[in-house]
């Protein structure tokens, strides 16, 4: 019988749940099983974008293949750049193909789509198709408070004991200060405006207020959003939130983009978490080049790379060179596998 490709409804989430726990090797408290956060990421209305964002095969009332969205758009709303990366991308086991049938209809729905990571079938199967390794995204991290992380560490061995000693000498190390002046306080997704984003569209992705509306509602981190200010009058913002005792910086942007300024976000943000009820490791992501110096020389260590793999419709658009895939460009900002996940 022919598959039928359609968007999800709420009322799919005992099929979509059966599915993931069959596709997906988690445990049961897995963040993917969560019929909260599956509606916020799929159903919960966005102002930046109202499209559907999760999608699915069905064949004789089965679901065989699912795919979330998670939107990008670059560009003026009329002729807007409309790219996507696909979260919770899962197919039955005996249904080999349906997971590729979905990338080929986004494909013709969307100007770009982007993987960052992804396990080990999906980096096979998207060189595959079309996808070409773009660059690589960089996470680091940094203790916060060693021996607090080291009582709920998701290690349990003969490393513990060198492990808290290390991070308690790595999170007294001198870090160097954000320049007088600087500061980050705290901010409402209103306060947003196109200004505040100025010169920043070719590093980050353009992140409005309707889109911190949306993110700042996520059931299962506390996310915050503060704005970077100096004697001159605001210069960014970057939202922060705590899962797990783990902080997580997202949606960095910066007016005036560079090594120095970027050395800056990353320190005030460290020095934000620090004042976050349980936070004892913060983690960042990046785009390998600048912002990985500037991170480290902010006192973060980069911890892993991953590959970001880039698909575009007749090559019509572009990311630009030093674009800075973060956290929040997919689920990464909010994904919680149940355990503590700490980096360090």
């Amino acid at each position: 019988m022919k598959s039928t490709f359609r968007a999800t409804t709420p009322d799919d989430i005992a099929r979509l749940t059966t599915l993931f726990a069959e596709a997906f090797d988690s445990p049961p408290d897995s963040s993917l099983f969560d019929p909260a956060l599956m509606a916020w990421k799929y159903w919960d209305a966005r102002g930046d974008w109202t499209e559907p964002r999760s999608f699915v095969l069905e064949r004789d009332g089965r679901i065989i293949t699912h795919a979330g969205l998670w939107p990008a758009k670059f560009g003026d709303a009329q002729s807007a750049f409309r790219g996507v990366q696909m979260i919770d991308w899962a197919a039955a086991k005996d249904s080999p193909g349906a997971g590729l049938a979905l990338v080929q209809k986004f494909a013709r729905m969307f100007d770009f789509i982007y993987s960052i990571g992804g396990s080990d079938s999906t980096r096979k199967v998207l060189p595959a198709f079309g996808f070409t390794e773009l660059t690589r995204a960089w996470t680091a991290a940094r203790p916060l408070r060693p021996f607090r992380q080291i009582l709920s560490h998701q290690q349990v061995n003969w490393k513990l004991g060198p492990r808290l000693i290390r991070n308690w000498l790595w999170s007294n190390a001198p870090a160097p200060r954000a320049t007088s002046g600087w500061k980050a306080i705290a901010l409402k997704p209103s306060d947003i405006s196109v200004s505040a984003n100025a010169g920043s569209d070719s590093w980050f992705c353009p992140r409005d207020a309707a889109f911190f509306e949306y993110f700042l509602r996520c059931p299962v981190v506390e996310y915050r959003l503060y704005g970077i200010e100096n004697e001159s009058g605001p210069q960014g913002h970057f939202a922060l939130g705590v899962l797990r005792s783990q902080a997580r910086l997202a949606a960095l942007s910066l007016r005036n983009p560079g090594l120095e300024n970027l050395r800056i976000a990353y320190t005030l943000a460290q020095q934000t978490a620090l004042r976050l009820k349980g936070a004892y490791e913060i983690a960042a992501s990046g785009t390998v080049g600048i912002s990985s110096d500037a991170a480290e020389q902010a006192g973060l260590r980069v911890m892993r790379n991953t590959p970001v793999y880039f698909f575009s419709r007749e090559g019509k658009f572009t990311l630009p060179e030093n674009f800075q895939f973060q956290l929040s460009d997919d689920d990464a900002a909010f994904l919680d596998t149940g355990a503590a996940s700490f980096y360090t």
